[in-house]
């Protein structure tokens, strides 16, 4: 009987980025097994919070665009054959820069906590095959962040995602 793999999320800083607290890193853990439930993934996914330098990096390698962004999210399928013995391989990456979360969600009025924690979601959705390259698929992408917020109790029922969410189409 194949067995399912484990859906973990593991959350690491780069040298020099300022931390999140651990208390925060486990609601944040919270929150991404909650979105990873909702949309499950094929294996354990790993965050990485980083500073402007390394997403500018990765944005201008990967996607050729010589820019920073808030987040990126790159999907390490391995593919049916990766999965048949032992641990279950690594399914995705996602980046985060701090120095742009920090200042969103100081534009935003909400909390670091927050303003990361929607990042994660953005980048857990896109790992699921969602996007936002249409009004559609923005609309769904804002409502999942928004309701995975609210039940986390990280965004207040009177500030929705789509008041914070210029970042989703505005960036990309």
């Amino acid at each position: 009987m194949k067995k399912k793999p484990a859906k973990t999320l593991a959350i690491l800083c780069s040298p020099g980025t300022p931390e999140l607290p651990v208390t925060q890193h486990r609601r944040l853990a919270r929150v991404g097994r909650a979105a990873i439930a909702a949309h499950p993934l094929g294996g354990p996914v790993q965050l990485v919070l980083t500073g402007d330098r390394q997403l500018r990096r990765l944005n201008a390698a990967y996607l050729g665009k010589d820019r920073s962004t808030d987040v990126l999210s790159f999907n390490l399928d391995p593919g049916p054959e990766a999965q048949l013995g032992g641990a279950a391989p690594m399914w995705g990456e996602i980046y985060i820069s701090m120095v742009r979360a920090r200042a969103q969600a100081k534009e935003q009025q909400v909390p670091l906590l927050t303003e990361v924690a929607r990042l994660l979601v953005h980048g857990l959705l896109h790992l699921a095959g969602y996007d936002h390259a249409d009004e559609e698929g923005l609309r769904f992408m804002e409502g999942e962040t928004e309701r995975l917020l609210l039940e986390a109790g990280l965004l207040p029922p009177t500030l929705t995602t789509t008041a914070l969410a210029s970042s989703f189409s505005a960036k990309e």
